[in-house]
């Protein structure tokens, strides 16, 4: 039953796109956008932006929809609700890398890694394959903020679901569809480029 009404879920996505792409049906948009409503409303809470408001978050998934409809694929065997999920959560931690990299939030992210070293025992096993990197320097906030600017948008979400969210590199990979060594290899090198930052100082 399940699969049936997920069928029948993406012919209608399918065909309010053809609306949309053919008539710029702004009806058919409102309602494919608010099939998705939930799911940017659970994206805005999940990555907790300080300095962008909910009205300007749900105005960029409406530009995120929008350019998805024309990027679909109507053959793809992805459903566009992946496909949007996908697009919207790379675009939020893109705006969200863009906030934390800004000079408002130095102290906040500081304060965020501290609290994440001194308060989360659990989370040093996390990093425990990646100890030869110098981390405990981390903490020094001029220097944590300038690393920051090094790292791709990427880079910046595996180590913000690492760091912020204390999801494992298995999890990362799962969720981010990529192989665990690859999330590994990543935290890697964010390591590597920070300690590189932090010793050109």
């Amino acid at each position: 039953m399940d699969e049936i009404a997920f069928v029948k879920s993406n012919v209608q996505n399918q065909q309010l796109i053809k609306k949309i792409r053919k008539y710029n049906d702004s009806l058919a948009f409102k309602s494919l956008f608010q099939k998705y409503l939930p799911v940017v409303c659970n994206s805005i809470t999940r990555y907790h932006f300080r300095f962008l408001e909910i009205e300007d978050l749900v105005q960029e998934a409406r530009l995120v929809c929008y350019q998805d409809v024309l990027a679909y694929k109507l053959k793809s065997q992805v459903s566009f609700g992946k496909f949007f999920q996908r697009s919207l959560r790379n675009h939020y931690c893109s705006l969200l890398r863009k906030e934390n990299a800004s000079k408002r939030q130095q102290e906040k992210y500081a304060e965020s890694f501290e609290e994440v070293l001194e308060n989360r025992r659990d989370y040093s096993v996390y990093l425990t394959s990646f100890s030869y990197y110098p981390l405990s320097i981390l903490i020094a906030q001029e220097q944590l903020q300038e690393a920051i600017e090094y790292l791709s948008e990427m880079e910046f979400e595996i180590m913000y679901l690492l760091m912020v969210e204390h999801q494992t590199p298995e999890r990362i990979a799962a969720e981010l569809e990529k192989e665990t060594i690859q999330i590994k290899r990543a935290i890697s090198r964010c390591h590597k480029k920070i300690s590189e930052t932090i010793q050109k100082k």
